[in-house]
């Protein structure tokens, strides 16, 4: 019995044996491939033109996906960008350029990321489109089909089977934004109702605190008006509200106008028209601004040009007195630019004198204007020249219809000395007659001798006359 359990063993070994021999792989010698061919290790996973064909490669992965966005597509110079990089890769390195509207490229980011990176670049100074171009590079693990010669008995073939590889994979992105040049302008004309300039107008922009004055044209123009990153995007072009008044002195207020400035177009045709409420005349209106009249609170208040009278004195003279009628008044007298000005509040209607000093044959030029009860006077001007050694006077008449304005001429010398000398004569005579001749102070033999020869004649004619009657 023991002798047949030994022999049942020994075949069972035997038949074990001669299976293990016929699955093992064949050998390099039964094959005309290496032996490393005929292993299956995963160290085999590198594309092989023997091993593996590009068409069973069901799972391999050649590009890296890359996205890159920005929070918007348009910018002001200077503003922030968000940028956001995605990648189907860990461990990808990025690299992310910019290209300028100059044609220049400048270095955004350089990192690596697994998933989602974030990063923030400023706008630069100079307008334009602006490219940014991102490129990745990572090593990933893909799964692909390997392959391993396996011989059953004499029956030896290549078997395919999945395995995991590591492979270098790239990839690029691009986004394209508008970048707007944040410095623009506002730009327009103040005049009156006569379409006349208004120089020295203060125009202010509130949400940017700017000020700016019109020129001797009424034209004013904020040339560096600055964007604020509070903008809204009309037709893809930055535009901000912005609001703009005017003030000018001796002129009604106005309220401010609300306007769309854009970037780079700005805003043009921001007008005003402003009712005068008084006009001087002859005055550098550039130099006519609240400034002028520091230390008169009453220069501010709109109320006070409704009722006033201005004269301006132009040229190298002094005023020396200004009587309203016969009374001397002491207005405030205000200088502008290389002028005076007196500014008379509530006139009356009546005469008003001027009296200037200077030099004999000085030249200058004096003009007045007013509004009384919100009615306009057309300004006068007067121009002369120092005559007297003493000065010079003017008379101004406030009329309630017009006004008049006249240089007083001195007398010339004739003209005092003929009624002078004709009034002393006709006193003398005057004074002899009422004293029947009498008057000793009136020693005129002459005069005595006519009228007694005048007197004897007469006599004489009254006698021929009476005897001729008798007769």
């Amino acid at each position: 019995m023991r002798f047949i359990m030994l022999i049942l063993v020994a075949f069972l070994v035997l038949g074990l044996l001669t299976t293990g021999f016929m699955l093992a792989p064949c050998q390099a010698t039964a094959s005309n491939f290496s032996a490393n061919k005929a292993t299956s290790t995963i160290a085999n996973a590198t594309l092989s033109s023997e091993e593996t064909t590009p068409s069973k490669a069901a799972f391999q992965t050649s590009y890296l996906s890359l996205s890159i966005t920005t929070d918007k597509s348009v910018y002001l110079t200077g503003e922030t960008i968000n940028i956001t990089v995605s990648t189907s890769a860990i461990n990808t390195h990025i690299r992310v350029q910019a290209q300028l509207p100059d044609g220049s490229q400048e270095t955004v980011g350089n990192f690596t990321t697994n998933t989602t990176h974030t990063l923030s670049w400023t706008a630069p100074s100079t307008s334009g489109y602006i490219r940014f171009i991102c490129e990745g590079d990572a090593i990933v693990e893909v799964w692909d089909y390997c392959t391993r010669y396996v011989c059953v008995d004499s029956d030896c073939h290549w078997d395919t089977y999945p395995c995991l590889r590591s492979i270098s994979v790239t990839g690029n992105a691009s986004s394209d934004i508008r970048v707007f040049s944040r410095t623009t302008s506002i730009s327009g004309s103040v005049t009156d109702t006569n379409q006349r300039p208004i120089p020295g107008a203060t125009v202010h922009t509130l949400n940017a605190r700017q000020d700016t004055t019109a020129n001797s044209d009424g034209h004013y123009e904020f040339s560096s008006y600055q964007l604020s990153n509070n903008y809204n995007l009309i037709n893809q072009i930055p535009t901000v509200t912005e609001t703009v008044s005017v003030e000018a002195i001796a002129c009604e207020p106005q309220p401010g106008k609300t306007i769309q400035v854009q970037a780079e177009r700005g805003a043009s045709d921001v007008n005003f028209t402003l009712k005068r409420s008084f006009y001087p005349p002859d005055i550098d209106l550039s130099e006519f601004t609240f400034d002028a009249f520091s230390g008169w609170e009453e220069a501010k208040q709109p109320s006070t040009w409704q009722n006033i009278l201005g004269i301006t004195i132009d040229g190298p003279v002094e005023p020396r007195k200004l009587l309203y009628g016969t009374k001397e008044i002491s207005p405030p007298l205000f200088n502008i630019g290389n002028k005076k000005l007196y500014l008379i509040t509530k006139p009356e209607f009546g005469r008003y004198f001027l009296e200037l000093q200077g030099a004999q044959h000085t030249e200058y030029t004096v003009a007045a204007a007013t509004t009384l009860n919100s009615f306009y006077f057309e300004p006068v001007s007067v121009s002369g020249g120092i005559e007297a050694k003493d000065g010079q006077r003017l008379r101004l008449m406030l009329n309630p219809d017009r006004m008049e304005l006249k240089v007083i001429k001195p007398p010339s010398l004739l003209l005092i000395i003929i009624p002078t000398v004709v009034g002393l004569v006709g006193g003398l005579v005057a004074a002899y007659f009422l004293t029947g001749g009498k008057f000793r102070g009136l020693k005129l033999p002459w005069l005595r001798k006519t009228i007694q020869g005048r007197a004897q004649e007469k006599t004489r004619r009254k006698g021929r006359g009476k005897k001729g009657k008798k007769k």
